[in-house]
């Protein structure tokens, strides 16, 4: 990623972990850069028409892993290595649903485009009103 002649960066987030140059979101004074998954797509402020952000937890990841919790109280009478591991397989799959993801969803001219973050990405939150406040 390179920026134009007299182009200044605004702000920066990274989307997956800090320092990820591979999933990262850059603001600059005349366009939204992102890279997500191994592409680059730039986004010039004068065409984008909504940035909008949303949370949403699973709840059929949730649900499954009460679902494994309630099979590892059976199992632990049976064997108590496959209650071991089915309550840990439960827990993992509820925390995972409960920590949700956190919608990144970007309208422009041409279309729609949706980025997903795992967790609540507060700092995501920050991102998105500095990029509204350049669209107004």
């Amino acid at each position: 990623m390179k920026l134009a002649a007299g182009e200044k960066k605004i702000g920066e987030f990274y989307l997956k972990r800090k320092n990820d140059v591979e999933n990262m979101c850059i603001l600059t004074d005349r366009r939204l850069l992102i890279m997500y998954k191994n592409a680059e797509e730039s986004y010039p402020l004068s065409k984008i028409t909504a940035v909008k952000l949303f949370f949403k937890r699973s709840w059929v990841l949730i649900i499954a892993g009460i679902l494994f919790i309630i099979s590892a109280l059976g199992a632990f009478s049976n064997d108590n290595m496959a209650g071991t591991m089915l309550l840990v397989l439960g827990g993992g799959l509820a925390v995972l649903g409960w920590r949700g993801k956190t919608h990144l969803v970007i309208s422009h001219m041409s279309g729609v485009n949706a980025y997903k973050v795992r967790g609540r990405g507060r700092n995501l939150y920050n991102f998105m009103e500095a990029v509204n406040s350049m669209l107004s």
